[in-house]
């Protein structure tokens, strides 16, 4: 194990071992930095002031630290909170902070960045590993997250926010209710029975036959949400995960039998003239345009996509005009091993304390106080008394907050602040006493709903394979850049291909140019990675 380690850190990431910061002022950041100044000068605290901590949050935009949430929790910690708002691209505000050093007490990054690794390797971070015994609730709330957030050299630098696995089912066929129950009967389309692939193609065909026109605009059965969420569900059908698995080995999906029977279902859809013409051009807004129109039965995608054109919807049509998920299995293929809900439970962000902050007592107990069931019911709930109250073990929320929260979510946010400020929060299904994480899910609309009951077994954790390709200049980086350039080329011309032969075709050249580009030489360094990982999540210690 320790062999693995040390090939991770000589290899993967080309960086010595680090040393880790003590509790005494001769600790020590991430490649050597300056010690905060917490432990070594007088803080504000011992002066009788209230200490001040700076924030950088890339996801701030130019929000101020002044809703009720964030006074109370300025008030229950006795710490003051300076959010450092970014100024144009994030990631260019956090790399000209680490080049002038100048940057604040705490900063919120892009997980998946390359800029956490040269924040690491730069020494700009505390390792937060030697204070984990000041941070009880840290280490109860995040458990075994820890370890899997360690850096190569074993440590933590930072913790995850929305971390922890969330089972929401995400994505499927998302088709109007109302017609559904047309073309199968109320009782079939009210059925949590998977549909298989021919069934659908089936339910297609009626449909372009019943509904050649809408409103004298040519109809189609299926359209695609955005690319990510329709290759999500595309390829999720048939139990694809992020990479192929063959003979212990990690390769790239599209070297997966699976992938080209994949291309092949939904080319199929396109050949029959069934696929909407403009799907390529699909963005939010004109993407629900189209499906608004009411001349598409459906889309594969997140079943939460059709939320703007389900409103206009059920306003025009009437209350069962919803789009809603359905889940649909390849002939032969087991419903239960289906993967269309992928999502990280280790989150999206990393939040760490910089070597600039001059009072790391007061870092470590806002941290931890928002990692408490207590922090966490103030950032996902707001206020009780206020916001919500308690009835024995269940959490009852306010109904107006709710009603704003579900209705016109960025300006109850702003008012409450309920999740504006999503840090160091576990994004799971319940409390530990089985209610909702977050205010907004103690009421789920019929989408949700439906997609619970249709899609279940469907989510999976992609923790595991997540950020295991090379990023930034590394020669490897740039040779995986032009692998999955030339794959998201290939992937809408395999959709629109006019046969199977053509297809088979783009596929086969997608493959070779692939290969030509250097796949095999990046799929080394995804398994060299990926090895390590195991080896520094699987350590005793």
């Amino acid at each position: 194990m320790k062999k693995a380690i040390a090939m991770f850190l000589t290899l993967a990431m080309g960086v010595t071992m680090l040393a880790g910061c003590g509790n005494s002022s001769s600790s020590t950041t991430a490649g050597g930095g300056e010690t905060p100044a917490a432990h070594t000068a007088e803080s504000a605290a011992d002066n009788g002031e209230t200490p001040t901590l700076t924030f950088f949050d890339k996801n701030s935009g130019s929000k101020q630290f002044d809703d009720p949430v964030a006074l109370e929790l300025m008030k229950r910690t006795g710490i003051n909170i300076e959010v450092v708002n970014p100024t144009g691209d994030p990631a260019e505000k956090l790399a000209l902070m680490l080049a002038g050093k100048d940057y604040p007490d705490i900063v919120l990054m892009d997980r998946g960045s390359d800029i956490v690794n040269k924040y690491i390797e730069a020494g700009a971070l505390v390792n937060l590993t030697d204070y984990l015994d000041q941070m009880p609730n840290v280490t109860e709330m995040y458990g075994d997250t820890l370890k899997k957030t360690r850096w190569t050299d074993g440590q933590n630098y930072y913790l995850s926010n929305w971390y922890g696995m969330d089972p929401d089912p995400v994505n499927g066929f998302i088709l109007r209710y109302d017609i559904m129950c047309e073309l199968v009967g109320k009782d079939r389309a009210d059925s949590d029975e998977p549909f298989t692939t021919s069934e659908m193609m089936d339910i297609f065909r009626q449909y372009k036959e019943k509904y050649p026109e809408v409103d004298g605009k040519e109809t189609f059965a299926l359209t695609l949400a955005d690319e990510q969420d329709s290759k999500n569900a595309i390829l999720g059908m048939y139990g694809m995960k992020t990479y192929y698995e063959k003979d212990g080995q990690l390769y790239w999906d599209i070297r997966d039998p699976r992938y080209l029977e994949a291309m092949h279902f939904i080319n199929g859809v396109h050949q029959e003239g069934l696929l909407e013409k403009e799907w390529v051009s699909n963005n939010d807004e004109l993407f629900n345009q189209k499906l608004a129109t009411g001349n598409i039965l459906g889309y594969m995608g997140a079943y939460w996509n059709a939320w703007t054109a389900n409103s206009s919807l059920t306003s025009t049509v009437g209350e069962d005009a919803n789009y809603l998920a359905y889940k649909v299995v390849p002939d032969g293929y087991d419903a239960d091993k289906t993967t269309l809900g992928g999502r990280s439970s280790l989150g999206w962000d990393a939040i760490a304390v910089t070597n600039n902050c001059k009072n790391l007592d007061a870092a470590l107990k806002f941290i931890d106080y928002c990692a408490s069931q207590e922090g966490q019911d103030l950032l996902l709930w707001g206020i009780e008394g206020k916001d919500w109250t308690k009835d024995g073990d269940t959490y009852v929320p306010n109904e107006e907050v709710l009603d704003g929260l579900q209705n016109n979510l960025e300006k109850t946010r702003e008012e409450t602040g309920i999740t504006r400020w999503t840090w160091f929060v576990r994004n799971a299904s319940t409390h530990k006493d089985g209610s909702p994480c977050r205010m907004q899910m103690s009421r789920k609309d019929i989408t949700a709903t439906w997609a619970e009951k249709n899609l279940t077994n469907t989510y999976w954790d992609t923790a595991e394979f997540d950020n295991l390709i090379p990023t930034g200049n590394d020669p490897v980086a740039l040779k995986a850049q032009k692998v999955q350039d030339i794959i998201k080329q290939a992937y809408p011309k395999m959709i629109n291909a006019a046969s199977d032969e053509e297809l088979d075709k783009i596929y086969n050249q997608m493959i070779a140019d692939c290969d030509a580009a250097g796949m095999e030489e990046v799929e080394a360094k995804i398994n060299e990675n990926y090895q390590a990982r195991m080896a520094i999540w699987n350590a005793e210690n």
